[in-house]
């Protein structure tokens, strides 16, 4: 689900990539062309008291203390639960508010997105929940997220999404203000990718007919399951993405966004397995921070969330 340069900045038209394809902690960057392209997401969103160390900027805290999709107070929050068709992924494939749920986890409640397959595409029913406001652009985008490598309930091997990212909507064919930032995981491999895959992609634009990108991704090829911290942030000369503390992909100020962006997470299907069975795959995350304007480091992040948990903070939105 991937896209962004300033109108200043010389524009490439063709895709740009970086593929490392070793483990989580040090990915090993290759130049050259990657194997498979990811795609990117459809657009999503409709038109999406102070912090303990607040920012001119804002802060957008949510611990996700919820009870279901229709729980009144996520709407409340500035939250949408995506019940309507579309991509990305398989065509016929839908999208049910019912497959998000909020179940016990880590010291709470946690999202959970379900994706669900009967092994055909009329038969697949996927999972986003996403901000109803576009307003976040440079600064530090975190959350903490669960990667599942097997489904909950089947057969495994099919080709799945797993993601946490920023979007806006494209505008035109190739438009240079479209931008997104994505970490999406593929435990089962796809875009050129055999077994599990950790993609890291920044976006400047693209065409989706006929297909035409513009972007640069990294790629780490190992398992991501488990919990893992995730934190982006955007600067005004670079994109930087840490997994659990450590650096894992850099990207360069081409990719800057020129627009205000949603935050979104989501599930779901690149390709169906020729499976017998029904299965269900879980991602859940346990936290989304936002900090407008500022560069933090995994551990600062973990520091403001650590605090507002503390004084009992499930839910905060400072962001303008």
């Amino acid at each position: 689900m991937p896209r962004r340069a300033a109108q200043s900045r010389s524009r490439r038209t063709a895709a740009a990539c970086v593929v490392a394809a070793a483990a989580v902690a040090t990915p090993v960057v290759l130049h050259g062309a990657a194997a498979g392209d990811p795609a990117p997401a459809a657009d999503t969103a409709p038109v999406a008291e102070q912090d303990a160390t607040p920012t001119a900027a804002g802060v957008l805290f949510d611990d996700f203390d919820y009870t279901a999709h229709d729980d009144p107070r996520l709407r409340q929050n500035g939250w949408s639960v995506r019940g309507y068709g579309g991509g990305p992924g398989l065509p016929d494939a839908g999208w049910s508010a019912a497959n998000v749920t909020f179940p016990a986890g880590e010291g709470g409640t946690v999202l959970n997105l379900e994706a669900a397959t009967d092994g055909t595409e009329a038969g697949t029913v996927q999972a986003e929940v996403y901000t109803a406001e576009r307003k976040f652009k440079e600064g530090t985008y975190a959350a903490r997220v669960r990667f599942s490598d097997e489904p909950r309930t089947g057969p495994d091997g099919d080709e799945v999404v797993q993601t946490f990212f920023a979007i806006n909507d494209l505008t035109a064919p190739m438009a240079p203000d479209y931008s997104e930032y994505d970490f999406e995981y593929l435990p089962n491999g796809g875009w050129g990718q055999r077994d599990h895959a950790m993609f890291a992609t920044s976006w400047e634009t693209y065409q989706p007919d006929p297909w035409l990108s513009d972007n640069e991704s990294t790629v780490g090829a190992a398992s991501h399951a488990g919990w893992r911290d995730l934190v982006l942030t955007i600067d005004d000369e670079r994109i930087v993405y840490h997994i659990d503390g450590e650096l894992f992909a850099e990207h360069g100020a081409y990719y800057l966004p020129e627009r205000p962006m949603s935050i979104n997470v989501n599930q779901w299907f690149i390709d169906l397995a020729p499976l017998e069975g029904f299965r269900v795959y879980d991602q859940q995350v346990d936290y989304v921070y936002y900090a407008g304007e500022e560069s933090l480091s995994p551990q600062e992040v973990q520091d403001r969330v650590a605090a507002l948990r503390s004084e009992g903070v499930s839910f905060r939105d400072t962001v303008g």
